[in-house]
């Protein structure tokens, strides 16, 4: 027997914290995985621990650099925790970080943006992974999970493969609801925080505007536009599983419905993924 691959770390530290500018304060709630790889094999065999940075030192490792550090984006923090444990731990062959971002707005008033208080700003959790090596490679992905979107006609379904198991009917004017999970890898310095906002703005625009014939058609129409728009990125990931919302019969009740009552449905769904990259 041998131990063929093996990893450790810390999961779901939650980090909240407040710069204060005066009276303008800005806020960041994040919450960090931290996995790290390398030559642990001696703690798995025999339980030599001298090897292990404990995880409770990574989740204080993760207060005490954000209160170190300044930084703007889950990107960079995630740069800023990778490179200590790459720094500090020589025996480390690679240290990840996995950032996901709830994202807060200012509430409106009527003098503008207010100072110091804020509401969950919409759907959609930002998302960012960095992975420092021991050799200095530093690689860096932004992306969006959960991001919840709906359009109620310019999608269709239409001349799909059928044998004796299908009942589902071709369809030219149907509700496109899906939940998206997009990731994207950055092959370039860039302002993440505004490629972040481009990616995210490019995506939801091709949603509303493109003529669906297919979800796999959508999405590789928003991977190109996010690719075209953005130099920064060099590949993007798509998933969107197809949220259903099936017309509802109602010939019984006396009724003939004109494409406007629907059962919303959350399983069980179509599954369609997609990676979109330059030549």
């Amino acid at each position: 027997m041998r131990l063929s691959s093996d990893w450790y770390g810390k999961g779901n530290v939650r980090l909240t914290k407040v710069v204060r500018r005066g009276a303008l304060h800005d806020l960041y709630e994040f919450c960090v995985k931290i996995i790290l790889s390398g030559e642990f094999s001696s703690c798995y065999h025999t339980g030599d621990n001298s090897s292990l940075v404990a995880t409770d030192t990574m989740k204080n490792t993760v207060y005490a650099l954000a209160d170190k550090h300044e930084f703007h984006s889950p990107e960079q923090f995630g740069q800023i925790l990778t490179k200590h444990f790459i720094a500090n731990n020589k025996h480390i062959s690679s240290a990840r970080a996995e950032i996901a971002e709830t994202r807060w707005a200012r509430l409106a008033t009527a003098n503008g943006p207010h100072e110091h208080a804020f509401q969950i700003a919409g759907s959609g959790v930002r998302t960012a992974h960095v992975v420092t090596t021991q050799e200095g490679r530093v690689e860096t992905s932004g992306g969006i999970s959960g991001l919840q979107v709906l359009k109620t006609t310019k999608s269709g379904f239409v001349g799909f493969q059928r044998d004796e198991y299908t009942t589902l009917p071709d369809v030219t004017d149907r509700i496109f609801a899906t939940t998206v999970d997009a990731s994207w890898t950055y092959i370039g310095p860039t302002d993440y925080n505004a490629s972040y906002v481009g990616a995210v703005e490019e995506l939801l625009r091709v949603f509303g505007e493109h003529d669906s014939l297919a979800v796999q058609q959508t999405i590789y129409a928003m991977g190109e536009a996010m690719l075209a728009r953005d130099p920064a990125l060099g590949e993007v990931k798509l998933t969107m599983p197809n949220q259903h919302r099936i017309p509802f019969n109602l010939e019984p009740l006396g009724r003939k419905n004109s494409n406007s009552i629907f059962v919303t449905t959350s399983e069980p769904f179509g599954l369609i993924h997609g990676t979109i990259s330059r030549d």
